[in-house]
């Protein structure tokens, strides 16, 4: 997988989250999306950490990422949110 289909994953987890569907891996409630502070696991930058640490049956997002794309994939999902 590519960084374009880890961006798409963290979005599409994103969407399922703010949506409030069934199966979702967190709760929006704990998070203040208006807050953009990357130190702050309460904004939008601790839900994307959240999503790309949560792993299921051991593959997490974070462990196929290139650490040099990070910032990148930070930035576009954190501006899908403002669309």
């Amino acid at each position: 997988m590519g960084l374009n289909s880890d961006i798409a994953e963290v979005t599409a987890q994103m969407d399922k989250i703010i949506a409030g569907k069934p199966g979702k891996w967190f709760d929006i409630s704990d998070y203040n999306l208006k807050i953009k502070d990357r130190k702050n696991m309460k904004s939008v930058y601790g839900l994307i950490y959240n999503i790309l640490h949560h792993g299921d049956e051991g593959k997490r997002i974070i462990d196929r990422t290139p650490k040099k794309n990070l910032d990148y994939l930070y930035g576009q999902c954190a501006g899908h949110l403002n669309k």
